[in-house]
C-alpha cells in the first residue's frame, strides 16, 4: 500500500517536471510528453505496484483513445496545407482584410477572433495558424496578432473539432458512472459545459479588448458594447443549442454548437456595426498584391473545402438515422484484454470528413503541380503534433490503470488495488485537504492539464476519473460530479492560450518566433482570472448553494479580486515611481560629469 501523501507527491512530480521542461528548458510538447510517459510508467510498476503488462497495454489503449484528436490534427493540417499551397488560403485572407476600416477595431476583433475563430475550430481548422496573418495584415501588433486568435476561441474549445473534446468527456464520464439508462448523455454533458460559457465568453471578449488596446480600449463604450453583445451571443448560442439537444434528445445537434455560435456571433457583430453606422467592408485595406490575389480566384472556390465540410457534417449529425448508424451501429469497438472497448467511430469522427472534404475539393482547386510539396510539408508539420496529442492520453490511461495486479475480475477487467491507484490516492488527498471547498481547485487542475498537454481533451482524459472519485468520496450527487468534470474541461480549454505548443505555431506563421513568452505574459492574467471565476461558479453549483449563498460567495470572491487588483496596481505604481527616480538620478549624475 502506498501512503497517501507520498503517493500524491510522487504523482505530482512528473507534472511539475513537465512544467519546468516546457517553461524553463523550452522543450517541445512531444518530447516533454515522452519524458512524462516514461516517468509515469516507471512509477506505476515500481511505487504503485502495477503489473508491467497492464501498464504497457494501458499505454496502447490511451494511444487508441487519442485518435479523434491526433487524427484530427493530422487531417486538419493536411487541409490547411493544401489550401495554402493552392492559393485558396491567401484568397480567404484577402477577404478578411476587407473587413472593417480604420477605427473599427472592436468590431474586427470580435468578428474575426470570436466569431470566425469559433466557426473555424468547430469544423477542424486551426485559428492559431490561420488568423494571425490576417490580424497582422490589418495592422495589429505581432503580440496582438498572435494573442487574439489564441484566446478568442478558448471559451468554446469544448465544441472544437465537431465537439470531439465533449464526446471524449461523455465517454469517460458515462463509463465511470456505468448507469442504465446512460448518464450523462452527450447533450446532458454539453448543456452542463454550456452554462459556464456566457460568463466566460464575455470575460474573454473584454480581455481581448485589453490585449488590443490596453485600458483605453477596455473602457471604451463601443468596445464594451461589442464585447458584451458578442460574448453573450456566443455563450448564449451554446446554451440554446445544447438545451434543445437535451430536451429533444438530439445528440447529433451537439457537434454543430461551435458552427452555430460562430455564425450567429458574426451575424450579431455585423448587425451591431450597421446599427452603429460603421463600415463593415472596406476595400481601402487592400494592397495591389491583395487585389491581384482577389482577382485570381472567387471566394466561394477558395472556401470550398470548408463549405463541403459544413455540408457533410450537417448531414451526418442532423439526420438522426445517419447519425445513429455512424455513431452507434458503426462504432467499431477495439477490444484489448482487461479494458473497456474503445469505440473508434471512424466514419462519424470529424477527421474522416475533413479528409473527404479536402479530397472532394481537389477537382476544383487542383494541385497546381505541387502535390509532392503539399505531402512533404504536411508530413513535416504533422508528425510531432500528432504524437504530442497522443502521448498524454497514454499518460492518463496509465494513471487510471495504476495499481492493477495483473489478475482479471469476473467481469473481464483488470483487478485494481484501490490503495495503489494514482487516481484514488489523489482523490483521497484532495478530499482530505479541501473538503466541501474542493470544487474551487477543479478548474485550476484542468488548467494545469491543458497547459502541460496543450489540449483540453488530454486534460479531460487525465483528470476526469480523479474528479469522479473525489466527488464520490465527498458524497456529492451525480449532477454535482458532472459539474466537476465540466469545470475541469473549461479550465483545460482556457489553458489553450498558455500552451507553448499552440502559441509557437501561431508565432511561426507570422515569422515572429521568440515572442511566445511575451504573449503568455500578456494572456496569462486573463486566463487565470477567468479560471478563478469558473472556480467560484463551480463551488456554488456543485455544492448546490442557495441563491443567497451564491451571492455571498460571489461577493467575497469579488472583494478578494478587488484587493488583489489594488495590490497589483499599487505595486506597479511604486515600481514605476522608483524607476523614474532612478532615471532622474542617473541623468543628474551624467549632467554633473559633463559639467
Amino acid at each position: 500500500m502506498v501512503a497517501t501523501w507520498l503517493g500524491t507527491i510522487m504523482i505530482l512530480l512528473p507534472f511539475i517536471g513537465a512544467l519546468l521542461l516546457l517553461i524553463l528548458a523550452k522543450w517541445k510538447a512531444d518530447t516533454t510528453g515522452i519524458v512524462m510517459w516514461l516517468a509515469m510508467f516507471v512509477l506505476a510498476i515500481t511505487l504503485f505496484q502495477t503489473d508491467a503488462k497492464v501498464s504497457f497495454l494501458a499505454s496502447i489503449v490511451g494511444f487508441i483513445k487519442s485518435f479523434p484528436i491526433s487524427f484530427m490534427v493530422c487531417t486538419s493540417i493536411f487541409m490547411i496545407t493544401y489550401m495554402q499551397k493552392t492559393g485558396a488560403l491567401q484568397r480567404i485572407v484577402v477577404a478578411f482584410k476587407r473587413l472593417g476600416g480604420e477605427g473599427k477595431k472592436p468590431f474586427q476583433i470580435m468578428f474575426i477572433n470570436i466569431g470566425l475563430g469559433c466557426f473555424l475550430v468547430s469544423i477542424g481548422a486551426a485559428p492559431t495558424t490561420m488568423l494571425p496573418p490576417i490580424m497582422a495584415a490589418l495592422g495589429y501588433s505581432s503580440l496582438a496578432a498572435v494573442a487574439l486568435p489564441s484566446i478568442g476561441y478558448d471559451p468554446l474549445t469544448t465544441f472544437a473539432l465537431l465537439a470531439i473534446p465533449a464526446v471524449i468527456f461523455q465517454g469517460e464520464m458515462s463509463g465511470l458512472f456505468d448507469l442504465t439508462p446512460i448518464f450523462p448523455t452527450l447533450a446532458e454533458s454539453c448543456f452542463t459545459f454550456s452554462l459556464f460559457m456566457p460568463v466566460v465568453t464575455v470575460g474573454i471578449s473584454l480581455g481581448m479588448m485589453f490585449i488590443a488596446g490596453g485600458r483605453k480600449m477596455l473602457f471604451n463604450k463601443r468596445a464594451i458594447l461589442f464585447a458584451v453583445v458578442g460574448g453573450l451571443t456566443t455563450g448564449g448560442t451554446a446554451v440554446l443549442v445544447n438545451f434543445l439537444a437535451m430536451t429533444f434528445k438530439m445528440d447529433g445537434l451537439v457537434p454543430l454548437t461551435g458552427l452555430f455560435a460562430g455564425l450567429l456571433t458574426c451575424g450579431a457583430m455585423m448587425l451591431l456595426a450597421k446599427m452603429l453606422k460603421l463600415k463593415v467592408f472596406d476595400k481601402d485595406n487592400l494592397t495591389e498584391e491583395d487585389i491581384k490575389i482577389e482577382q485570381s480566384m472567387p471566394l466561394w472556390k477558395a472556401s470550398l473545402p470548408w463549405l463541403i465540410l459544413v455540408v457533410l457534417c450537417s448531414i451526418t449529425n442532423f439526420i438522426p438515422q445517419i447519425y445513429d448508424f455512424l455513431f452507434h451501429t458503426l462504432s467499431m469497438p477495439v477490444e484489448i484484454a482487461g479494458f473497456a472497448p474503445v469505440k473508434l467511430r471512424v466514419f462519424w469522427n470529424a477527421y474522416f470528413w475533413v479528409l473527404i472534404a479536402t479530397l472532394l475539393s481537389i477537382p476544383f482547386l487542383g494541385t497546381k503541380g505541387k502535390l509532392k510539396d503539399i505531402l512533404n510539408t504536411w508530413a513535416k508539420r504533422s508528425i510531432k503534433p500528432i504524437f504530442a496529442a497522443a502521448i498524454f492520453f497514454s499518460v492518463a490511461s496509465i494513471m487510471t490503470s495504476s495499481g492493477a495486479t495483473g489478475l482479471l475480475t469476473g467481469e473481464g477487467t483488470w483487478e485494481i488495488a484501490t490503495e495503489n491507484n494514482m487516481i484514488s490516492i489523489l482523490a483521497t488527498a484532495s478530499a482530505d485537504i479541501f473538503g466541501k471547498y474542493y470544487p474551487l481547485i477543479v478548474p485550476f487542475v484542468g488548467l494545469l492539464g491543458g497547459f502541460v498537454s496543450g489540449s483540453e481533451t488530454s486534460s479531460i482524459a487525465m483528470f476526469t476519473g480523479f474528479h469522479f472519485n473525489t466527488g464520490n468520496q465527498l458524497g456529492m450527487a451525480n449532477s454535482s460530479i458532472l459539474v466537476l468534470g465540466a469545470s475541469n474541461g473549461i479550465g483545460g480549454g482556457l489553458a489553450s492560450v498558455l500552451s507553448p505548443a499552440k502559441i509557437q505555431s501561431a508565432t511561426a506563421v507570422i515569422d515572429k518566433q521568440g515572442i511566445e513568452g511575451e504573449v503568455i505574459k500578456k494572456t496569462a492574467p486573463i486566463a487565470l482570472l477567468m479560471v478563478a471565476v469558473v472556480s467560484v461558479i463551480t463551488l456554488c453549483w456543485a455544492n448546490e448553494f442557495s441563491v443567497g449563498q451564491c451571492f455571498a460567495t460571489i461577493g467575497i470572491a469579488l472583494g478578494i479580486l478587488v484587493l488583489i487588483g489594488l495590490a497589483v496596481f499599487g505595486f506597479s505604481k511604486l515600481r514605476k515611481k522608483l524607476s523614474t527616480k532612478e532615471i532622474k538620478s542617473e541623468k543628474a549624475e551624467d549632467e554633473e560629469e559633463d559639467s
